[in-house]
């Protein structure tokens, strides 16, 4: 939400509040987004959702990447096998951290929010943000 502000943080809060049983589910918990030719970290929708959970007290259900709750759905429904499947992202957190956590082979493009030299930062990976199996600098180059 672009438009996302403190009355809104407000009313959603006060949802929460009012009715205890209803669901928070967070569609993704992304830091940042990298945004123009300089590639400047804007704040991504992760922190409207922690912004969310800290002033309502609640943990949200994500049910994106890298959840196991889509992870779980994907493969039940489009009957995947994970160990014969390839997982594709430009992000480690989400992206890798979904396939590699999934069972599956995770391949890494340098296009989007990891660079090489974040990757020599890293060494070894995290479990937060875990090493791909394989590095391309482009989509195209898996053609």
């Amino acid at each position: 939400d672009t438009d996302f502000n403190y009355r809104k943080l407000c009313i959603a809060n006060v949802l929460l509040q009012r009715n205890p049983e209803a669901l928070f589910v967070a569609t993704n918990e992304d830091a940042f987004d990298l945004v123009g030719s300089d590639s400047r970290h804007l704040p991504g929708n992760g922190s409207l959702v922690k912004a969310l959970e800290h002033a309502s007290q609640r943990k949200a259900i994500n049910v994106g990447k890298p959840s196991k709750i889509l992870a779980d759905l994907i493969q039940r429904q489009q009957g995947l096998d994970p160990f014969r499947s390839v997982f594709v992202g430009d992000r480690l957190d989400t992206d890798i951290r979904f396939g590699v956590e999934g069972g599956m082979v995770s391949v890494l493009v340098l296009t989007g929010c990891v660079t090489a030299q974040d990757l020599l930062e890293l060494d070894e990976g995290t479990i937060e943000e875990p090493l791909p199996d394989i590095i391309v600098p482009y989509f195209g180059m898996l053609a």
